[in-house]
């Protein structure tokens, strides 16, 4: 767009130079302002991206697939209607993104949370390292989504959805707790239960942060899952969890609410900010 604008501004006479000036500075602040609300955007720059708009048009005239690059559990949450989920992070996902292409011509949208999160980025970019075609990130993210457009999303397996189910941040926010507290209060109570919900990779084949006092839980292992909480219910126990970055716990979330637990919290920043915060008590 700038390159145009350069254009114009050196055809056009001196009477109307001021206002091409004026016009220049409008659209680059424009679009700069713009960028400034999707970070991504300038680090992945050669990723082609589309807004919420334009996606819902192509979506509505069947000239899309759309793909889920999240992990199995967060698409199980909460998804765009007729999404697949082939899950970024999973080595196996160049392979699916080409047996995908070689299935339809169609374009290949990607999505992930939102605006900060970069796996539809990372995914973009392995479709270019891969040489698939035609494909593009949708960045505004599922959550933006679900709240535009509620009869093209699931949530828990329901569609239409009721934007009221969506959990606002502020919610989120009031069951976390700094790791320190964290540590505190979850230990103070001999009755509370505290489970780590790393995947195996993450712990590394490590222990729980608070050795014997944590268990583990895979948030894919979902019977396991709602017995603890059943169990948490009826006992009125607190449950404290954790996850690797504090960022699946807000999936998590979903289920807790679901079930109608009341009594629970999460790390803020997950075991990566308990153990900087270890090494900082250290120095």
């Amino acid at each position: 767009m700038q390159s145009v604008l350069y254009q114009i501004f050196f055809s056009v006479n001196s009477f109307s130079r001021m206002y091409s000036i004026f016009l220049m500075c409008f659209f680059i602040s424009a679009s700069s302002f713009a960028d400034e609300d999707f970070p991504g955007r300038k680090v992945f720059p050669i990723v082609k991206t589309i807004s919420i708009e334009a996606f819902y048009e192509k979506i509505v005239n069947d000239k899309v697939i759309i793909v889920d690059v999240r992990s199995e559990y967060e698409f199980k949450t909460l998804k765009i209607l007729n999404a697949i989920n082939i899950p970024v992070s999973k080595k196996s996902f160049p392979d699916k993104l080409k047996e995908l292409r070689d299935s339809s011509p169609k374009e290949i949208v990607f999505y992930c949370n939102g605006r900060t999160c970069y796996k539809s980025y990372k995914a973009g970019i392995k479709a270019l390292n891969y040489n698939v075609k035609n494909c593009i990130s949708y960045d505004a993210g599922v959550f933006e989504w679900a709240l535009a457009h509620p009869d093209q999303a699931v949530l828990l397996g329901e569609s239409p959805i009721d934007k009221e189910s969506i959990i606002p941040k502020a919610d989120f926010k009031s069951h976390l707790l700094a790791p320190k507290d964290f540590e505190n209060n979850s230990l103070a109570d001999d009755s509370s239960l505290i489970y780590d919900i790393r995947d195996r990779e993450q712990r590394r084949g490590g222990s729980g942060i608070f050795m014997f006092r944590d268990k583990n839980v895979g948030l894919d292992n979902t019977k396991k899952l709602r017995r603890i909480v059943q169990k948490a219910i009826d006992n009125d126990s607190t449950l404290y969890f954790y996850d690797q970055k504090g960022k699946q716990i807000r999936w998590l979330q979903y289920t807790l609410e679901s079930m109608g637990l009341e009594n629970y919290f999460f790390m803020e920043g997950g075991a990566g900010a308990y153990y900087k915060m270890l090494r900082e008590e250290q120095k």
